[in-house]
């Protein structure tokens, strides 16, 4: 059964205060446990989410169309959930493209966590580079800006 489906049959709304509550209680505790090995840890998860996401059939990769076409697909995805309001990826090259997400559940937890030197999930983040992984991409990221009030934030992606 598709994501959306399930939720509406669930007949309850999912919150972001719910998202961002268990996103700080999870990262909170890996960093406490896992310090600097934290992102390793938070890359992992993305590659299980992945994993279990196209087994249920949540989203598919399709090896045949462009790295883009794949992530905006995710994109769609992580939006139907709740994660986020919205996606836009704004493809500057072929191998070049600025991501910002709008309406970031887990901004406020995430920022917590950066102020205090801590390391976040980058949870959409790290389940899009486990797609480009499994279609034998690598890609470099960097968080350009964030802006907590505004739940937003800009990343610079960079094909390898």
């Amino acid at each position: 059964m598709p994501l959306p489906a399930l939720i509406v049959t669930l007949g309850k709304q999912l919150i972001p205060e719910f998202f961002d509550t268990i996103n700080y209680a999870i990262c909170q505790t890996v960093n406490e446990y896992l310090g600097n090995q934290s992102p390793r840890f938070f890359a992992k998860v993305g590659q299980y989410h992945l994993e279990e996401a196209l087994k249920r059939g949540y989203i598919k990769l399709d090896p045949a169309e462009k790295p883009l076409n794949n992530l905006i697909r995710i994109a769609k995805y992580l939006e139907s959930t709740g994660y986020m309001e919205k996606i836009v990826i704004d493809k500057l090259s072929e191998k070049e493209a600025i991501v910002e997400m709008f309406g970031v559940s887990v901004t406020s937890s995430s920022a917590d966590l950066l102020k205090a030197g801590k390391h976040p999930s980058h949870y959409m983040t790290n389940i899009m580079l486990a797609a480009l992984q499994k279609l034998g991409i690598r890609a470099e990221l960097r968080d350009v800006s964030y802006d907590e009030k505004e739940r937003h934030f800009k990343e610079h992606w960079k094909i390898m």
